[in-house]
């Protein structure tokens, strides 16, 4: 082998899943894949990284083209070379007939791989003519083969292919769909690999790569804890300011005000979600939030009770001179978070406006509208979480080679975290205490530590 990152060519028809495989294998959406025939054109090379170092390359095929004419030339010259040598007699030359391009790419590409992974369309049935001669190929270059059997369709001819295949001596055969790109599809897809009659030194360079991808999706799920938690520090700690000369603020100037901090909160979260597609390797796939205006009432409903509100407010203590308001509705796709200032907690400060009953309250001192979060309102961290947990949940399961649209939906009710799914009651109270000491900047860094730890566990027990 040329170096420690095992190497695997992916060879079958057009458009029976090999590029979609590679996708979600790589975990990264940005692998073209096509319902149209003959997407991939030539050998194109791919690498799964961790840490900025290659763990293992894929080359996405073309379907062979001229398999019969391999098969001929390899019968009638394989006396004449050692090894393969026959095929790369037959590089040399076909080398300039432009017609047979795309099987020089093949035979390139099978020859400086370590192991060869199959691709079939099971859901079609058998064919001597159109793909025995592949499996007279595979059975000549005697590498390591994994046959993978993707079902595109409702038909299934399993049993057939495995006949077919078995003549041949290619047994190693293992169901897959690629568009289930959950750590379990793929890390089953990963020991299958294992299977694959391997040397000593290969079958080692595939336990770093089995470890490896275990490792790399743990940190991946520690690395959105600690964006969500870090988010939400930011939105707890954020301040809106609207100035203004006038003896008293109208209501057109009250409404600009409430809506610019509703764009920062809205803003800071939406930077976040982008940030954990990333992680994720999401780079092309679009995240629809059908939630785009909801109401307070809804919002409510994504947090906690009035009766558990209140039990924690006792548990945690009197914290906070403003008064506890409840959430309010953002615009545009926003969340529904509180907008509350201590009345008392400014020097200066003239009065307290309320804003429609379901609205938090703001202040209004030496000519500024002040909108930020008031300690007390703990809703806003518990609807925080909610959004962020269900936003990740979708991510994980949706996967890379499934092009459509990631949907998280406008009613709750169908979501993976509902209105009532809860956190365990210790949660509860360590989330409300974290939301008071965020929103005063009391040890801020250690709680959000401690956030991220409490996210972290919740991930690893009902996403995972």
């Amino acid at each position: 082998m040329k170096s420690n990152a095992p190497t695997f060519a992916f060879i079958g028809k057009p458009n029976n899943g090999k590029s979609s495989m590679i996708s979600a294998l790589t975990f990264d959406d940005r692998i073209e894949v096509s319902k149209s025939v003959g997407t991939t054109t030539k050998a194109l090379q791919y690498s799964y990284y961790y840490k900025q170092k290659v763990v293992c390359n894929f080359f996405d095929t073309p379907g062979f083209e001229q398999a019969k004419k391999i098969v001929s030339f390899i019968k009638e010259h394989e006396s004449e070379y050692f090894g393969h040598g026959v095929l790369d007699a037959f590089v040399s030359q076909y080398s300039e007939d432009a017609r047979m391009q795309k099987d020089i790419e093949i035979i390139r590409a099978v020859l400086a791989n370590d192991f060869i992974v199959f691709v079939i369309d099971v859901s079609q049935h058998y064919n001597q003519n159109v793909i025995g001669y592949e499996f007279e190929i595979l059975h000549f270059l005697k590498k390591p083969v994994l046959i993978l059997l993707n079902k595109i369709q409702e038909q299934d001819y399993t049993q057939e292919w495995k006949e077919a295949l078995s003549r041949y001596k290619l047994t190693n055969t293992h169901p897959i769909n690629p568009l289930n790109s959950s750590y379990e599809n793929i890390d089953t897809i990963y020991k299958n690999l294992y299977t694959v009659d391997a040397t000593l030194q290969q079958k080692q360079f595939l336990d770093q790569l089995l470890h490896l991808h275990k490792v790399h999706y743990q940190e991946k799920k520690s690395l959105s804890a600690k964006e969500i938690a870090g988010m939400i520090v930011e939105i707890l700690q954020f301040e809106s300011v609207v100035k203004f000369k006038e003896k008293d603020a109208d209501e057109t100037l009250k409404e600009g005000a409430l809506k610019k901090y509703q764009n920062g909160i809205y803003a800071i979260e939406k930077n976040n979600k982008t940030k954990i597609e990333q992680i994720w390797g999401y780079y092309q796939i679009k995240v629809l939030d059908e939630r785009a205006e909801i109401d307070a009432k809804q919002s409510v409903n994504l947090g906690l009770t009035k009766n558990r509100l209140a039990l924690i407010g006792a548990s945690v203590g009197a914290i906070g001179s403003g008064a506890a308001v409840a959430p309010i509705a953002l615009l545009d796709g926003g969340i529904s978070t509180a907008v509350a200032a201590t009345v008392g907690g400014l020097i200066g400060a003239k009065a307290a406006y309320a804003i429609g009953e379901k609205f938090g309250s703001y202040i209004i001192s030496n000519h500024k509208i002040i909108h930020k979060m008031d300690a007390k309102n703990y809703n806003a961290t518990f609807i925080l979480l909610k959004r962020s947990l269900e936003h990740l949940y979708r991510l994980i399961k949706h996967g890379h080679a499934n092009r459509e649209a990631i949907v998280i939906p406008k009613n709750p009710d169908s979501w993976h975290f509902p209105a009532e799914w809860s956190f365990q009651r210790d949660e509860e109270k360590k989330i409300a205490a974290f939301h008071n000491s965020i929103v005063k900047d009391e040890n801020t860094k250690q709680v959000e530590e401690e956030l991220c730890e409490l996210i972290e566990k919740v991930i690893e027990r009902e996403i995972s």
